[in-house]
């Protein structure tokens, strides 16, 4: 039976990947090919399908987004706020990676025009994208790597 008095809310993954190139470290982005916010900057993103995990769909979205694969993703959290999407309620799962970037730089694709930007020149961002770096990058300032 249905829980017919619940909402339908969404879950999706973000991929927050981070790339070393021996001297800085670099946040990759895709200009999103969609509606709404067609070709702004976005961290990569997309929604778990229904006989997927949360980790599968990280490493698919990933994947067809940038064609790296065999990357290590960690889950960090949950983004909640109910007007993250302007369309519908979306639940999103933020996974980060810190790749070698010159290790990895082969496999990126062109498909969505992924790009490396330096962390003290990010462009503006769709949606929370730059708010929900900005906890992840809280976080890590509590530690002693230093990514900007």
């Amino acid at each position: 039976m249905k829980n017919s008095n619940q909402i339908r809310i969404l879950l999706a993954v973000e991929c927050i990947l981070f790339g070393f190139d021996g001297n800085d470290y670099k946040l990759l982005l895709i200009q999103r090919d969609f509606a709404p916010e067609r070709e702004k900057w976005s961290l990569m993103g997309g929604f778990v399908q229904d006989n997927k995990s949360a980790d599968e769909a990280a490493n698919r979205i990933l994947h067809q987004l940038t064609g790296l694969h065999d990357v290590y993703l960690e889950q960090l959290r949950a983004y909640s706020n109910p007007g993250r999407d302007p369309i519908e309620r979306v639940l999103a799962l933020a996974f980060v990676a810190l790749i070698d970037k010159n290790k990895y730089q082969k496999q990126i694709n062109d498909d969505f025009h992924a790009r490396w930007f330096p962390m003290k020149e990010l462009p503006k961002m769709i949606f929370d994208h730059k708010n929900n770096l900005d906890k992840f990058l809280n976080l890590v300032s509590k530690t002693e790597l230093q990514l900007v």
